[in-house]
């Protein structure tokens, strides 16, 4: 039982007095706005969905390429690998050149001029094994080519031009073996023979 003031009781001849009750405190509710938070998490929200539909827009745009010509010239047939009926000089882009004497004199002429240009700096730079890469490369489609347009002309010029093909050939060799020995000197002068040969052969073929 509560009473504000205190009661005196008797115990054994004593007074014992009852402690004044504590006033509890009133309880008070406390609200939480949260609609700085929501309106931050609106706005962002809404950011992010216009982001989303940028992204998806872009995405969605087509540019429309036509590669039939491209096609045509078989740039896409490494991804038919598993095409058994493809014959191999199709693959290899043998039957192509074949067909197009323009292209194989056009490559002709690309060959001779990276031998006279870059093939010439290598070895005056004395980078032997630049220089020996760079006279494969050009090597790997130059017989070929020879080849291809020397089966286009008579019988008897063609006899002329495969022979020149061959003095071609040895000059070269001789210019590998001087880059693989490293001899400056000799590779000049092969360098240089290894040129004039070439251009007979070009000179033939025209």
């Amino acid at each position: 039982m509560q009473a504000t003031v205190a009661a005196s009781t008797f115990v054994s001849g004593q007074t014992v007095r009852a402690a004044t009750p504590t006033q509890r405190a009133s309880r008070t509710s406390v609200v939480v706005r949260a609609s700085g938070e929501e309106s931050r998490r609106a706005v962002l929200g809404g950011f992010l969905a216009g982001v989303a539909a940028l992204t998806a827009s872009s995405a969605q745009a087509m540019d429309l390429i036509d590669d039939r010509a491209v096609r045509a010239k078989g740039y896409d047939i490494i991804y038919e690998a598993r095409d058994l009926d493809l014959d191999q000089s199709v693959r290899d882009g043998l039957s192509q050149i074949r067909g197009d004497l323009s292209e194989a004199k056009k490559r002709i002429s690309e060959s001779e001029k990276r031998i006279d240009a870059d093939l010439a700096g290598l070895v005056a730079k004395a980078y032997w094994t630049q220089g020996r890469e760079e006279l494969r490369r050009q090597l790997g489609t130059l017989r070929f080519d020879i080849n291809v347009v020397a089966d286009t002309l008579p019988k008897a010029a063609k006899k002329d031009v495969l022979a020149a093909k061959n003095e071609f050939l040895a000059a070269v060799d001789k210019l590998d073996f001087a880059m693989r020995k490293k001899n400056q000197a000799d590779a000049d002068k092969a360098l240089a023979a290894a040129k004039s040969k070439l251009d007979v052969v070009i000179a033939k073929l025209a």
